[in-house]
């Protein structure tokens, strides 16, 4: 009886996510990083987009939907991230397939023992380096590597994620999944009967024939016959060895994938709690991909210079000391102008360097000026000073004039 296996499907989607993770950083839009946290200028590059670090609340909606995305995923699938996506679980998968190869290629004397574990550190330097990817861009990376100057951060962090890989690879494994990780606890709380499950079905029970590979081929060393339990991570292994046996016996497997527990009903994988989930996601994504694109494309601070006092002109009006800090948030170089705005009566003039002000892309420019008011106010004033861009109003600041 011909039996369609899981695990292929599986592999498959392991290849395509680490292949899409090692991809990513070398990815490039406009000659920037098509996803990397630039720490230096405290700047995330996001398809296209500059954010930086002040536009804090772009920072949150992504976190949330991170957070509540995930929160959906295991409401619907379950484990599926354990056993299908997660870096953990694929690199296991894979050290455990280098095992299977160097040992049939050279035994399990020590030559075949050195070979594996120089295996887990290369798998480990490959891990590290993708992660560093990440925070610093590979051409510069490498080029950085080659002259030694890598710096102390990176270089900690590299050799730190080095030792952790290298260590999970050759000694702790699965281990983690059963013991360490809190995935597994998470899902008790977020799951319900209608959660994507592997489930013994307790129908045909009597045709089990109590071989056990399900519980050899189990990477977490469970019994799938004992119902649902925390440390399934939903690979599809037992699945596949039930299917097998059964199959030279011409019946088809025991186990299934199913959307809950039969015995409680379940078979709906939407319903009002991952439909509520689903539209949280819709709303923040709606709101992130809506705030980056209507995001102003430069910023305006403006501060009194130091404490520098009012002066009286001799024709009536003040003058007082500012200082405006641009930043450019575009991806091009522009050229900005200042003005500024007063309420109800009086004349106001910035007297300084403040036309054709540039800045180039993601940079920061101080620029030192005076504001003239005529006449002399007689009480504190709001004035506003106004950011423009060949005529268009780019955004403003509101600062306060003291009284003389």
């Amino acid at each position: 009886m011909v039996q369609h296996l899981i695990s292929p499907k599986r592999v498959a989607v392991q290849w395509l996510a680490s292949i899409a993770a090692l991809g990513i950083p070398f990815v490039r839009i406009g000659g920037e990083s098509l996803l990397r946290l630039d720490a230096p200028t405290r700047t995330l590059l996001f398809f296209g987009a500059r954010i930086r670090i002040d536009e804090f609340y772009l920072f949150l909606l992504a976190i949330l939907i991170i957070v509540f995305g995930f929160l959906f995923i295991t409401m619907v699938f379950g484990r599926v991230w354990c056993g299908w996506l997660c870096p953990q679980s694929t690199l296991t998968d894979l050290a455990e397939y280098l095992d299977r190869r160097i040992g049939a290629l050279l035994g399990t004397g020590k030559a075949a023992t050195a070979v594996r574990h120089g295996a887990y550190l290369a798998l480990a330097g490959v891990t590290a380096a993708n992660l560093v990817w990440y925070f610093i861009a590979p051409h510069e990376f490498f080029m950085r590597l080659a002259r030694g100057e890598i710096g102390p951060v990176a270089g900690i962090t590299l050799l730190a994620v080095v030792l952790l890989v290298y260590g999970d690879l050759a000694f702790v494994r699965r281990a983690i999944c059963r013991t360490v990780c809190p995935y597994g606890r998470i899902q008790l709380a977020t799951t319900d009967r209608n959660t994507l499950t592997l489930e013994f079905d307790r129908s045909r029970a009597a045709c089990c024939i109590r071989c056990g590979s399900c519980v050899n081929a189990c990477p977490t060393g469970i019994d799938i016959r004992n119902g649902l339990q925390v440390e399934c991570i939903n690979c599809g292994r037992c699945l596949d060895a039930c299917r097998v046996v059964m199959g030279e016996r011409g019946e088809p497997g025991l186990i299934r994938y199913t959307f809950g527990r039969s015995e409680e009903g379940g078979g709906r994988p939407l319903n009002v709690r991952s439909a509520l989930m689903a539209s949280v996601v819709m709303v923040l994504a709606g709101l992130l991909v809506t705030g980056t694109l209507t995001r102003r494309e430069a910023s305006l601070s403006v501060r009194r210079a130091g404490e520098g006092e009012v002066r009286r002109l001799p024709d009536g009006a003040a003058i007082a000391f500012f200082s405006a800090y641009l930043e450019n948030r575009s991806m091009v170089t522009s050229s900005f102008d200042l003005h500024v705005e007063v309420p109800l009566r009086g004349r106001a003039e910035l007297l300084g360097p403040v036309t054709a002000i540039v800045v180039p892309p993601n940079e920061n420019r101080r620029v030192d000026f005076l504001v003239k008011l005529m006449p002399a106010p007689a009480t504190e004033l709001m004035v506003t000073v106004v950011l423009t861009r060949g005529g268009e109003r780019i955004t403003a600041a509101d600062v306060r004039f003291p009284v003389y």
